[in-house]
Formats: structure tokens, sequence, C-alpha cells
């Protein structure tokens, strides 16, 4: 076994056998007990916790080899001074490690504490945890949730004074009108809750006209609360994403040939006007005879660039799309991806920023461009 197996069991083995085992038990809720059905529904939930078994044993199996595959050559003897044991330890008390050990334990416990085999297998739900494993989605949560906990702490406090306070408000309004929903404050609570959150189920209401103002203030509390909620999440997400695009396209921009002698401060600056893309292969970036609006370099892979009888290859370090931005004219060839690529687009607004910021930048484009016309490539170099 290798990476390769760990890669395969990531993308296929785990997801398809928590996937059948997750559907076994939940349908196996709505059957008759004993019958056929609940016998095979019970076989196949077990059979997917074996598979599961097997899972770990292959990561405790391969956690040496990928540790020692992940480190560099200069962290290699610290890896052979802790020997196979420490990574397999270091695996185990991961988060990855305890979601895999919790999925195992879940089965038999709910078999130890739990009476019926159906009630039993409602444990396998941790299961579901292992979805998780893979979601970058998660820990770009968590990173967001981190940076704005501050705020979100001082929400909460928010939320919970006023949640008290409306529920000891309720119980002094409503204990005599309505004293089995608010005769103490601990009744009166679930009445805040659903209003402070604006659920309101219409199971409990205020009857009297001092209890019905304060539910109107409670109500419109509670969009205030979690507007104010919602907006600092969102303005935490998005500028996570900012960050997150702007470190991307730094690392590209540094590894693009054509701003190699460009110290960090140029960089910054064109970093700010460039944007990331990856294309696949066959994807046309622009055809002949389209108005410019953009021009393109190419990180890594590759373009072809077509006009009739003629092309020409462009990889890793070129540009392309230049012309139309320079000279205001329309495209004079179509251009294909042929390898997977990552591009840095630079669009007309942008261009023209950068020539206002770099203009050296924009003169070595321009002298490219009329090289490219002196040697009469501008019909295959757009």
């Amino acid at each position: 076994m290798n990476a390769k197996t760990l890669t395969w069991i990531d993308a296929v083995y785990s997801p398809v056998v928590v996937s059948v085992g997750l559907a076994a038990m939940i349908v196996d809720t709505s059957v008759t007990p004993d019958s056929f059905f609940d016998v095979a529904l019970v076989n196949i939930v077990i059979g997917a916790w074996l598979l599961l078994g097997l899972e770990v044993v292959a990561r405790i199996r391969l956690a040496p080899h990928i540790t020692a595959h992940d480190l560099t050559a200069q962290d290699m003897t610290a890896q052979d001074m802790s020997g196979p044991a420490r990574a397999r330890l270091d695996y185990l008390t991961s988060l990855h490690g305890v979601i895999d050990v919790a999925a195992i334990l879940a089965l038999p416990l709910g078999w130890l504490v739990m009476p019926g085999h159906v009630d039993a297998q409602l444990f396998a739900i941790v299961w579901a945890l292992k979805y998780l494993q893979h979601s970058t989605g998660l820990e770009f949560l968590i990173r967001v949730a981190l940076r704005v906990r501050t705020a979100l702490f001082s929400i909460v406090t928010l939320f919970f004074v006023v949640f008290l306070g409306a529920a000891t408000a309720a119980y002094l309004f409503e204990r005599h009108a309505q004293p089995e929903a608010f005769g103490s404050v601990p009744r009166a609570m679930w009445w805040a809750i659903v209003t402070l959150t604006t659920t309101g189920y219409g199971d409990v209401v205020p009857t009297t006209l001092a209890g019905r103002v304060l539910a109107g203030w409670v109500m419109v509390g509670g969009i205030v609360v979690f507007a104010l909620w919602a907006g600092i999440i969102a303005n935490a997400f998005t500028e996570e994403l900012r960050r997150r695009d702007f470190l991307r396209t730094w690392e590209l921009v540094a590894q693009a040939s054509f701003f190699q002698n460009l110290g960090a401060a140029a960089i910054a600056d064109i970093v700010k006007l460039l944007h990331a893309r990856d294309v696949a292969a066959g994807s046309v970036l622009f055809t002949k005879g389209q108005p410019g609006s953009a021009m393109y370099f190419i990180v890594s892979g590759e373009v072809r660039v077509e006009l009739g009888p003629k092309s020409r290859t462009l990889a890793a370090g070129d540009f392309v799309g230049e012309m139309a931005l320079l000279f205001g004219a329309k495209r004079s060839a179509t251009v294909v991806v042929t390898q997977p690529s990552v591009l840095l687009v630079l669009d007309v607004a942008n261009f023209r920023e950068l020539a206002g910021r770099r203009p050296e930048l924009i003169s070595t484009i321009e002298a490219e461009a009329k090289r490219r016309q002196a040697d009469n490539l501008v019909p295959i170099n757009p």
C-alpha cells in the first residue's frame, strides 16, 4: 500500500461505505422488525462498520509512509528518530484519527447501551462526521469564526440578555392571564426564544396589551440581533475570501517569469489588479474578431494561438492578448487552451491602471508586441 491507496480511500472508498451504511441505518427505522428486509439492512450496517474498521487499519499501516512523503529532506532525520510508532500515534491523536476511531466505536457502544438493534444502530450517525474530514469549507468556516470570535461573542451576549429580559417581562405581564404558559420564568423562556428568533410557532401567544407590546419589541429586537450576526459573518467571509485570493495570486505572480525581477512593493501593486483563473484543456480564451477586454499571463500549462493554417504554442512565462489592449484592435486570432493551465488575467480597466502605476511593465509588454510585429507574428500572437 502507498499514498495512492490512501487517496483512493479518501475519494471513493470511505464516502461510499459511509453513505451505504447510513442509508441502511435510516431505512431500517421504517421496516418491520425481524423481517427479511430488517435482517438484510442490519447486515449492511455491520458490513459497513467492518469496512470502516479495515480503513482505520490501512491508515495506521500507511501513516509512516505518508508522513515520510510529506517531510522535506531536512526533516528526515527527525522522522527516522521518531519512527513508525510516532507517525501512527500522530494519526490516532489528530482530528482525522479521532473521527475514525469514534466511527469504529460508535456501533459497539450502541449495542452495549441500547436494548434494540434498531436503536443501537442510530449510533452509526457518528459516521456522518467522516464527511467533514475532506471538507475544505469547514476549515474555512472555522478560520472565519476565529477571526470574528470577539464580535460574535458580543452578539451572543446581547442575545442572551435580551432573551432573559423578554422572558422575565413576559412572566410579569402574562402570569395571571395564562399561568400554564407564563406561570414561571422558565415557562416564559419558550415563548421568548420562539419570538426572539422570529420563528413564531403560535402555540403560545400573549393576550394582555403589555404582553403584545413586549412581543412586538422582542420581534424587532430579534431581527436586529440576527441582522448584526449575519452582517459580521458575511463581512468576515468576504475578507477571508479576499485574503485567500490575494495570497494565491501573490504566489502565482511570484512564479510567473515575467514578474520575477520585481520587488515586493511592485508585486503588491500588481496582485491587486490580476485575477487567477484555472482553465481546463480545450477551453477557448477568445476567438478571432472579438473585442479585446483582457490579456493573459501564463503561469503554467499551454495555449495554442490559431489563425487559419498558422498556429503557435505559448507556454509558462508567455503572455497573450496584449495587442487588443495596447492598440484597441479586435482579436486577430483564436486562442485555445491545450493543457490544464493557470492564468493571470488583466482586464482592460486594470491594464490602464497598471499603466499609470507601473509604466515600465507596460513598456516591456509594448516592446514585446512591437517585436512580434517586426517578426511578422501579429497574426498568430494577438
